[in-house]
C-alpha cells in the first residue's frame, strides 16, 4: 500500500531507522509549547508516540555546517511533526537563524535511537511472551529513562515463576535473531492478521511490526532489523496495582550496564560480609543472618531505650514529690542530648503521674547558629482540661519561636533558654 504523503512530511525512520543523517527543506516556522519550532518536508527525527520517546539531535543549514541548533523535543500535531529547537549561546533565539525554503541537513542522536530500538522492540517480544505463556495482554507501555514497564491485565497468576518462564522464551526468541519486518496495511487487510490487538480507532494505512514466525503488532515505533540486536531482556521488579501486574524491564545495553552495576553491588557487599562475592548462596544466607542479628539488636535496644525512659521519669517525679502542690503542677526539666522521641516517651510518663498536671521538657539547642534557641516537647495529663495549642501561642506571644500539636502534646522551640521564665510562662498561661 502506498502511503498518501502529499499533506504530511514523509517520515524516513520508518523505511529506514537506521538512518542517522538527511537533507530536507524547510517547510514553515512554528511556536510548540513555547518553543520555536520547524516543519520540515521529511525527517528521521521520531515524534513521542506509542509509549516511545522522541528523538533528540541537530538540524543544521546545509551552507553553514559546523553551525547546529539542537533539537531538543520532537511531537506530532495533526499528522504534522514539529521539531523543538533549543536555544544556544550563538543562537538565543533559533527560529531567526532559519527561513523557509532553507535547505537544512538533521543528525539524530544514534546512542538515544539505539536505546529505544531497543527498549521498544524488546517490549514487543516480552509482551508477545506473556501471552504465549499466561494468556497475559499488554495494556500500557512506557519507556522511562533508565527502566521501561508493561502494565499487564492479570494479577496474582503471574507469579515470579511464571515470569521467570515468559522472560526465558523473550530471551530465546532475542537469541534464534529472527527478522523483523514492516508494512502498511487497510483496516481490512489488519483485520485478517493474526494481530495481538488492532485498535479500531486506527486510521489507515495501518503500520504493522511482524517478527518472523514470532509476532505481529501494529506499531509507528521504530525498530531493528532482527531480534538479535535487542541482545537481551531482563525482569528487575514488579508491583501488583489494581487487577493488574506492572512489571519492570531493561533491554540491550541497559542490561548489560544494570548486571554490572548489580556485579559491583554484590562484590561490595560480599567484602562488608567477607564473604565470597561468586557464592550467591552462602551470601544471601550470611545477609539473612545479619538482617535477622540487627533485628534483634533493635529489639533489645528498644527495651533498654524503654527502661531508660521510666528511669529519667522516676528521677524527674522524685525531685517533685516533696514539691508544695502549687510547684507540682508544672514540671519544668532539662534534658540535654536526648532526641525528641526520647523525650515524648518521658513526658508521657511523667504527665500521666496524677501530682503532675502539665510537663515541659526541653532536650538541647536545636540551632548552633542560635545558642539560646532550645526545642521542648509539653504534654498535659489526661484529667486537666487544657488546649496547650492555645498555651503554646499565649507563650509565643511573649517569647518567639515556632511549634505546634494536639490539644495535650506539642512540640517545637523557643528562642530562649531561660527555663525559669519558660517555667513562669506556662504557670502564668495555664492559670489564665
Amino acid at each position: 500500500l502506498e502511503l498518501d504523503m502529499a499533506s504530511k512530511a514523509v517520515r524516513l525512520f520508518w523505511k529506514d531507522p537506521y538512518l542517522k543523517e538527511f537533507t530536507a527543506k524547510v517547510i514553515r516556522k512554528a511556536v510548540i509549547e513555547k518553543k520555536h519550532a520547524l516543519v520540515l518536508d521529511q525527517t528521521a527525527f521520531y515524534a513521542t508516540s506509542g509509549g516511545q520517546p522522541n528523538d533528540t539531535g541537530v538540524i543544521k543549514k546545509l551552507d553553514v555546517p559546523n553551525r547546529g541548533i539542537p533539537v531538543v523535543d520532537v511531537v506530532e500535531v495533526k499528522d504534522e511533526i514539529y521539531h523543538l529547537l533549543g536555544a544556544t549561546e550563538q543562537d538565543p533565539d533559533p527560529s531567526s537563524y532559519f527561513q523557509e525554503g532553507d535547505s537544512v541537513s538533521g543528525e539524530i542522536d544514534w546512542t538515544r535511537r539505539v536505546d529505544h530500538m531497543q527498549q521498544h522492540h524488546g517490549q514487543h517480544i516480552l509482551s508477545k511472551a506473556f501471552i504465549d505463556v499466561a494468556s497475559a495482554a499488554t495494556v500500557s507501555f512506557h519507556m522511562g529513562p533508565d527502566v521501561s514497564y508493561i502494565d499487564l491485565d492479570k494479577r496474582d497468576e503471574l507469579t515470579e515463576e511464571v515470569q521467570e518462564k515468559a522472560m526465558a522464551l523473550a530471551n530465546r526468541t532475542i537469541f534464534e535473531n529472527r527478522s523483523v519486518t514492516s508494512g502498511f496495511y487497510t483496516m481490512e487487510e489488519a483485520q485478517k492478521m493474526p494481530l495481538r490487538k488492532l485498535d479500531p480507532s486506527l486510521h489507515p494505512p495501518i503500520r504493522i511490526i511482524q517478527v518472523d514466525g514470532y509476532d505481529m503488532q501494529a506499531c509507528c515505533g521504530t525498530h531493528p532489523a532482527s531480534t538479535g540486536q535487542v541482545m537481551g531482556i531482563a525482569i528487575v521488579h514488579y508491583e501488583r496495582i489494581k487487577r493488574t501486574t506492572r512489571l519492570y524491564f531493561v533491554c540491550g545495553l541497559r542490561a548489560l550496564r544494570r548486571t554490572s552495576s548489580l556485579s559491583q553491588a554484590v562484590r561490595r557487599m560480599a567484602g562488608r560480609l567477607m564473604m565470597p562475592p561468586l557464592d550467591t548462596s552462602a551470601l544471601e544466607r550470611a545477609l539473612d543472618t545479619t538482617l535477622e542479628d540487627n533485628t534483634n539488636m533493635r529489639k533489645v535496644q528498644a527495651e533498654l531505650e524503654k527502661e531508660a525512659q521510666k528511669q529519667a521519669a522516676r528521677s524527674i517525679l522524685d525531685q517533685f514529690k516533696d514539691a508544695p502542690p502549687s510547684k507540682r503542677r508544672v514540671c519544668v526539666m532539662e534534658m540535654p542530648g536526648r532526641d525528641m522521641m526520647f523525650i515524648r516517651g518521658v513526658g508521657k510518663t511523667v504527665s500521666d503521674h496524677p501530682g503532675i498536671r502539665v510537663a515541659l521538657l526541653v532536650p538541647l539547642p536545636v540551632d548552633a547558629k542560635v545558642p539560646s534557641t532550645v526545642g521542648f516537647f509539653i504534654t498535659a495529663n489526661a484529667d486537666v482540661d487544657v488546649d496547650l495549642r492555645a498555651v503554646l501561642k499565649a507563650i509565643y506571644a511573649e517569647v518567639p519561636g515556632k511549634g505546634g500539636g494536639e490539644q495535650r502534646t506539642v512540640q517545637g522551640s523557643f528562642n530562649t533558654g531561660d527555663l525559669d521564665r519558660l517555667d513562669a510562662l506556662l504557670q502564668e498561661k495555664l492559670n489564665e
